[in-house]
């Protein structure tokens, strides 16, 4: 049996669409039909500063701009470059031949928009959410998400910056660790990191923020595995593998992480706002959409995800005692019966 390429280098096309996009986003920049937003900007000089003394990006410093952008980036110019980066970040941390290129390609970009003044822009609104009523509205539509990784009076950040957010980050993580998420408290983060609690504020905006923030690692990995890449599926059969998929890794995700989860629950108002769950909703939509052309994928995508929400799983396995394989298994249920197998035409 002969093996081809792509399966003596399974990541190849991941590597092809990252380095095409890379490609593409720099013709636009150059072009001027895309220009870097403030924030967008700022990521940029983060990783210029931090690529300065190896020459070379590192997943570390790719890392840290993803925890610095992706709540508000999301929303900037589409999300295109914060995307980008997540897709990115994988490759980083196994590199081989054809990852260092990409990693070069992301280099050039990142030095070239540090050389132009940012775009200033005005945010673009929310993306319209069907609702019940006012579908679309503004008056609907509620303010976007805010960062739980603030602007530092819109400077960009510095590297020592950056080392304090992930100082802040490590004790948070020790406390909730060591002493649990209880006795997580600004005032306790301040003291662990030895800095003053406004520093704590200023940095994530509450508690929440803060919560979201730690859960920011293991949201990186669960989107490059399922958000990342093209967002096109191999035909209907793969949509609905990778819409299977999804939904069996975010339920085992929520197990390992429950109350972490459960604590860093956003308010009523801002939960369908939040960049992860708009990146959700908007896979979902897209694998739903190839895998059942006719349904109506963008609500019923919310009834999807309404089987994932941290809340009603916690529920269901703790007061209900609904073992995980259970879960999985009503998770496939509902893909299999909303996207049924087509009839055979009759002869």
């Amino acid at each position: 049996m002969s093996t081809t390429p792509d399966e003596l280098h399974p990541r190849a096309h991941s590597h092809l669409d990252s380095a095409r996009e890379l490609a593409a986003l720099m013709r636009d920049f150059r072009h001027g039909t895309w220009q870097p937003t403030g924030l967008e900007h700022r990521l940029a000089e983060l990783l210029a500063q931090s690529a300065a003394g190896t020459g070379s990006l590192t997943a570390v410093s790719v890392r840290t701009a993803i925890w610095e952008g992706s709540m508000a980036a999301i929303h900037e110019n589409g999300g295109r470059f914060i995307t980008l980066l997540a897709d990115l970040l994988p490759q980083i941390e196994k590199p081989d031949a054809a990852a260092l290129h990409t990693a070069g390609l992301a280099l050039d970009l990142v030095e070239t928009i540090t050389q132009t003044a940012p775009h200033r822009q005005a945010a673009p609104p929310p993306r319209a959410c069907p609702c019940p009523s006012k579908a679309g509205s503004a008056q609907n539509e509620g303010p976007p998400p805010r960062s739980p990784q603030p602007r530092e009076g819109g400077r960009p950040l510095r590297v020592d910056a950056a080392r304090n957010h992930a100082r802040l980050l490590n004790a948070a993580a020790w406390i909730a660790r060591e002493r649990g998420l209880e006795r997580l408290t600004m005032g306790a983060v301040a003291t662990a990191a030895g800095v003053g609690k406004g520093t704590v504020f200023r940095r994530f905006g509450d508690r929440t923020g803060l919560l979201q923030a730690l859960l920011q690692r293991s949201e990186d990995s669960f989107q490059a595995a399922h958000l990342s890449g093209s967002e096109r599926a191999d035909g209907r059969d793969g949509a609905i593998e990778q819409l299977r998929a999804f939904g069996v890794a975010a339920i085992r995700r929520y197990a390992a992480e429950m109350e972490l989860h459960l604590a860093a629950e956003p308010s009523p108002d801002q939960r369908y706002l939040r960049g992860p769950r708009r990146r959700y909703h908007e896979r979902v939509s897209i694998l739903l959409g190839l895998a059942a052309p006719d349904a109506d994928a963008e609500l019923l995508s919310h009834a999807l995800l309404g089987y994932l929400e941290p809340a009603l799983l916690w529920h269901l396995s703790d007061q209900c005692n609904v073992p995980l394989q259970r879960l999985e298994n009503g998770w496939l249920e509902l893909v299999s019966r909303l996207v049924p197998k087509p009839q055979p035409h009759a002869t």
